[in-house]
C-alpha cells in the first residue's frame, strides 16, 4: 500500500511510493488526481489530518479538463443544465510582526468567532453577464429601465479554512484555502469579494485562483487592509490583475468598477477614520492654531490662485475663532492617512529609528561641547582681536610639525 501524500501549496500532491527496488520513489500528484483519491479510484488513502499549507498556489499547477458540454443534468425545461466544477482559491495573508495584548487577545476571539461560523467569505465575480439579465429587445420597446439589470454571474459565498487552526503557525504569510463549487459555464473570474466578519483587520498580500475552469489560474493582486464589518459594513472587492483599456472593459466588471471609484474619490462629506481609504482632497487650513492666540494664525494653502499643494481631507470641525481654519490633531492622535497608505511596521521602525538617530547626531556633540573643559566661549570683542595679536595657540610640536610639511 503505497505511504500518505502530503499537501503542497503548489497545488500538487506529494506521494511516496514504493519502487521495485524496495526503495521509496517521490512522485507528484495534480490536484485532479487527489479528487480522485478522495472519490476512491486510486489504490492511494487519503491523507493524514493536521496536514497544513503553507505557501501560496503555484501557476505551474496543470490545468483541470474543463467539463465536456452536454453531460449536465436536465431541467424540467428540456434544457441541459451546466455541470458543477470546483475552484480552489488560496489567500496569502501577512502578519503583523509585534502584537500587543489588546491585538493578542482579539486574535484569540477571532479564531473562536471563526469556529462558531463567523468566518472570513469569498465570492467569486464572472466577467459575463447573467443570462437572465442580458439586454432585453421588448424592454427597449417598453421603454423599461435598464438601470440595476446587468448583474455578473456569482459563485456564491464560501468561507476560509483552517483560520483557527493556524492562529499558532509561525512565520509571516501564511496561507489559507476556500473552495467553490460553480457552473461550467461560469467564464473568466474578474473580480473576488472578501467580507471580514471577525473582530480586527487583517493585511492581504494577494489571491490565486484555479481549479476546473478552461481560463487557467486567475492572480489578484491585493496588498490592502480588510476591514471588519463593524467599520466597513460593505464587501470589498478585488480585481484581477489582468488590465483592461476602459472602452474594454468586461461588462460583467463595469459596474463593480464604477461604484469602487467613487469609493475611492469620496463624497466630500463626513468626518475620515483611520480605516478608511477615501483620497478626497482639501485645503492646507490647519497648518495654525488661531485659538491659542494671533501668533499661532497661518495663511491657506493650496486656494483658487494656487491650487497645490494639497491634503486628503479630514473632515475635522473648524476651530472657535475662524471658521475657515480646521482644527488641528495634537499627539497622540494621529493624523488621517488613507489606510494602505500608511507605513507598514518594518517603515515605521526604520523611520523612528532614523529620526532617534538623527537626534542623537546634534544632541551628543552639544553635550561635549557644554561639559568639555578645553570648549571656552567669546566673551567679548576683546576675545576675537587677541586672536590676531596673540595669535592662535597650538599643542606642543604641532606648530613645528605644520612648519616642516608646508613651509
Amino acid at each position: 500500500m503505497a505511504a500518505p501524500c502530503r499537501e503542497l501549496t503548489t497545488g500538487l500532491r506529494v506521494v511516496i511510493r514504493p519502487s521495485p527496488g524496495n526503495r521509496n520513489e517521490l512522485c507528484l500528484a495534480p490536484f485532479h488526481h487527489y479528487q480522485l483519491l478522495q472519490q476512491g479510484r486510486v489504490g492511494i488513502r487519503r491523507p493524514r489530518r493536521g496536514v497544513k499549507v503553507v505557501a501560496a498556489i503555484s501557476e505551474d499547477l496543470p490545468r483541470l479538463a474543463a467539463p465536456t458540454p452536454g453531460k449536465g443534468a436536465a431541467s424540467p425545461e428540456g434544457k441541459q443544465r451546466p455541470e458543477k466544477v470546483a475552484v480552489r482559491a488560496a489567500l496569502t495573508v501577512r502578519r503583523k510582526q509585534k502584537e500587543d495584548l489588546k491585538e493578542a487577545v482579539a486574535g484569540h476571539l477571532d479564531a473562536l468567532w471563526d469556529m462558531v461560523g463567523r468566518s472570513v467569505r469569498l465570492e467569486l465575480i464572472s466577467t459575463k453577464i447573467h443570462p437572465k439579465n442580458q439586454f432585453n429587445f421588448f424592454q427597449l420597446v417598453r421603454r423599461e429601465s435598464l438601470t440595476g439589470t446587468k448583474k455578473p454571474i456569482q459563485s456564491g459565498q464560501a468561507s476560509i479554512k483552517d483560520w483557527c487552526q493556524k492562529r499558532s503557525a509561525k512565520g509571516e504569510n501564511v496561507v489559507y484555502t476556500a473552495e467553490f463549487m460553480v457552473d461550467s459555464d461560469f467564464g473568466e473570474p474578474g473580480a473576488i469579494t472578501v467580507t471580514n466578519r471577525h473582530h480586527r483587520e487583517f493585511f492581504l498580500e494577494s489571491i490565486v485562483v484555479e481549479g476546473g475552469l478552461p481560463c487557467g489560474p486567475v492572480h489578484f493582486a491585493c496588498n490592502s487592509w480588510v476591514q471588519s464589518t463593524r467599520e466597513l459594513p460593505t464587501k470589498r472587492v478585488f480585481f484581477s490583475n489582468k488590465p483592461y483599456l476602459p472602452s474594454e472593459t468586461p461588462p460583467g466588471l463595469r459596474e463593480l468598477r464604477d461604484k469602487e471609484l467613487m469609493d475611492l474619490r469620496g463624497d466630500g462629506t463626513g468626518v475620515r477614520k483611520l480605516s478608511d481609504r477615501i483620497y478626497d482632497y482639501a485645503t492646507y487650513n490647519d497648518l495654525g492654531n488661531p485659538d491659542r492666540g494671533k501668533e499661532f494664525i497661518r495663511p491657506i494653502l493650496g486656494g483658487e490662485k494656487i491650487p497645490y499643494p494639497r491634503r486628503c481631507r479630514t473632515g475635522r470641525p473648524p476651530t472657535d475663532t475662524n471658521m475657515l481654519a480646521e482644527s488641528r490633531v495634537e499627539k497622540p492622535h494621529r493624523i488621517y492617512v488613507p489606510r494602505d497608505e500608511a507605513f507598514e511596521e518594518l517603515k515605521q521602525g526604520a523611520f523612528s529609528s532614523g529620526r532617534l538617530r538623527a537626534v542623537l547626531h546634534t544632541l551628543i556633540p552639544s553635550l561635549i561641547a557644554t561639559i568639555s573643559a578645553e570648549t571656552h566661549n567669546f566673551q567679548g570683542f576683546h576675545h576675537v582681536d587677541n586672536l590676531y595679536k596673540e595669535g592662535l595657540r597650538l599643542k606642543l610640536g604641532l606648530h613645528e610639525h605644520l612648519s616642516r610639511r608646508y613651509l
